[in-house]
């Protein structure tokens, strides 16, 4: 433990923790090891990770959280003091160094490796999904000549043919007087016409009005999101290069501007919390831990304003810097275009890197022993942790952006598609695939909704739960439990399926899925409630015109004339004779109610 407020040369934890690059000149030199060398600083890009990193311009510049600064460079797991200078010369295994420490450091490199691939995908499909702007410009020219084109070669041509229909239906239901009829048809024609010649004239603004309304809910993730490094920084929405110069020039180069995204502020929390908390425990054996002095409750700061440490480990001390020591920033990457600076910068970062290394040895023995592949079966342990958590977290992630850039993606092909089926859909008795097209973009509009804001809340949650002092293994249960129970309530499953048969606005909110062999059942299941409900009704409530009796139902026996009171035969003789057929006077024959 590092549990001085200050060392020697006077840094404290908490700014080696936060601006370790003002600190790295006070570090005693480190002298270089025989048969070893510092690791190889890795590019933001490279790797088959960095197919996924794609932060903007303007968050490379600023570089506030781990992913807009460094991409994912930096999470390779070195084994630095493993081998030593034998007798006759050659490098050979350290004694310290467990058999198979090799083996064990190649797993562990291989389950982090395959860990950032996972996060890095569920990034790059956040970003697609959380940015529609940029993920949908090349559809804006597609959307504006597909739809001019249908319009002017379909819905001109045979849209005034369906409207002759129109005419010669409404001339045959006014001999009727069918003035009901007639009036909503010609309301129908009316809409179907006003519909498609607005989104034909505007469909470029009608897909950014449907996209700006539904990404306030993705902007919920800078709200709900807490990032520490964010604090002192200014954040303005839309801002562009000409802005941020501006403030630049007039606050000075290290005047913070929060310049990210919602989707950026995102990746940066997931890469922090799942990534480099994971490469800290795999590479120092240890996750950050750090106490601060407290007076009556709050936290007391010195005379720089900073937290007052009085405890803290190598992992939140050295960690950030020994993390730069083998990673270029996106900055750092572009200045290294040239072999020379390239070069330059490798040397100074290795020489970082065996400093902090020796002044851990020193601090903190044990983190050493990790560093040095003493443990390096923990490593593929803690590694294997790590696969866990960055699965676990991606699954309900990814799932969540697939179905939101499903979202968008229909909407886009609706306006495209709409002059055709709008031409058909003028008959209104041939509507039905326009209301199924209403329904199927209702629903896909009403899923990107409700996954956005489970995205944000579910990236919220599980940055709460890797936050926490609870064992890794708990996190580990916490997330994949987390992941099950948005999959089991929101059911994404069934919200595709429902798209997919075109199923109405409660389907798609509910998350029903209603196949059109299941719509078939329930009408079937509904006319036998209609007719159960028919035939438990009470006699007296029936009309004996329409009532017959049951097959199980049998007739009462007619009375004889000898059975029949004085008087009674006449009366049915002068029925019978008057020829009438009817009850007469006679008893109605009223079916027992069936229990």
């Amino acid at each position: 433990m590092a549990g001085a407020q200050a060392d020697a040369e006077g840094c404290t934890d908490y700014e080696w923790h936060t601006a370790w690059s003002q600190c790295v000149e006070e570090l005693p030199t480190g002298q270089e090891l025989q048969c070893e060398a510092a690791p190889q600083p890795a590019s933001p890009d490279s790797g088959m990770a960095g197919w996924f990193a794609d932060p903007s311009n303007l968050d490379k510049s600023e570089g506030i959280g781990t992913y807009s600064r460094y991409g994912y460079a930096g999470y390779q797991l070195p084994m630095y003091g493993s081998q030593e200078m034998a007798i006759g010369g050659g490098c050979v295994d350290a004694v310290s160094v467990p058999n198979g420490a090799d083996t064990a450091n190649a797993l562990a490199n291989m389950e982090f490796n395959l860990s950032v691939a996972t996060v890095g995908a569920a990034n790059s499909m956040r970003q697609a999904a959380w940015e529609p702007d940029n993920m949908w410009g090349w559809s804006n020219e597609f959307m504006e000549q597909g739809t001019e084109v249908l319009y002017r070669q379909i819905f001109t041509v045979f849209g005034a043919v369906t409207v002759g229909l129109i005419g010669l239906y409404l001339l045959w239901r006014s001999k009727q007087a069918d003035m009901n009829n007639a009036v909503t048809t010609v309301a129908w024609a009316v809409l179907i016409l006003v519909l498609v010649t607005a989104v034909v004239r505007w469909p470029v603004k009608a897909a950014e009005y449907t996209d700006q309304a539904l990404t306030i809910g993705m902007n919920l993730s800078t709200v709900l999101i807490n990032d520490d490094q964010v604090e002192g920084c200014i954040r303005e929405d839309g801002m562009d290069r000409e802005r941020y110069d501006e403030l630049k020039e007039l606050n000075g180069e290290d005047f913070c501007i929060d310049t990210r995204t919602a989707a950026v502020v995102a990746s940066d929390t997931v890469a922090g919390q799942v990534l480099y908390q994971n490469w800290l425990r795999t590479m120092l054996g240890q996750s950050e831990e750090v106490t601060f002095q407290e007076r009556d409750g709050e936290v007391v700061e010195d005379a720089d304003g900073n937290p007052v440490v009085t405890e803290s480990n190598a992992a939140y001390k050295y960690g950030p810097a020994l993390f730069a020591a083998q990673a270029f920033s996106w900055q750092e990457d572009a200045e290294a275009d040239d072999p020379g600076t390239r070069n330059d910068l490798i040397e100074e970062k290795q020489e970082l890197w065996r400093n902090l290394v020796a002044q851990i040895q020193t601090e903190d023995p044990e983190a050493y022993a990790n560093i040095s592949g003493q443990r390096a079966w923990e490593r593929t342990g803690t590694g294997f942790l790590a696969l866990l958590t960055a699965i676990f977290f991606s699954l309900f992630d990814l799932t969540a952006s697939i179905l939101i850039i499903l979202g968008f993606m229909i909407v886009r092909f609706a306006i495209v598609a709409l002059p055709i089926i709008g031409t058909i859909a003028l008959l209104r008795p041939a509507g039905g695939p326009f209301k199924r097209l209403v329904n199927t973009v209702l629903g896909a509009i009403i899923n990107v909704a409700i996954f956005s804001l489970a995205a944000v809340i579910y990236i919220w949650a599980s940055s709460r739960i890797l936050g926490t002092a609870m064992p890794v293994w708990l996190q580990v249960v916490l997330i994949g439990l987390l992941g099950v129970a948005a999959w089991l309530l929101l059911r994404p499953g069934r919200r595709i399926a429902g798209l997919v048969a075109g199923g109405g606005v409660a389907d798609s909110l509910l998350g029903r899925r209603t196949s059109e062999t299941e719509r078939e059942a329930e009408r079937e299941r509904e006319r036998e409630r209609t007719s159960r409900r028919r035939d438990d009704a009470r006699p007296e409530e029936v009309p004996d015109s329409v009532r017959t009796p049951r097959g199980t139902d049998t007739l009462p026996e007619q009375k004889t004339g000898a059975d029949q009171p004085a008087g009674a035969g006449g009366q049915s003789g002068t029925a019978a004779s008057s020829g009438g057929g009817g009850s007469g006077g006679g008893e109605v024959y009223r079916p027992s109610r069936k229990e």
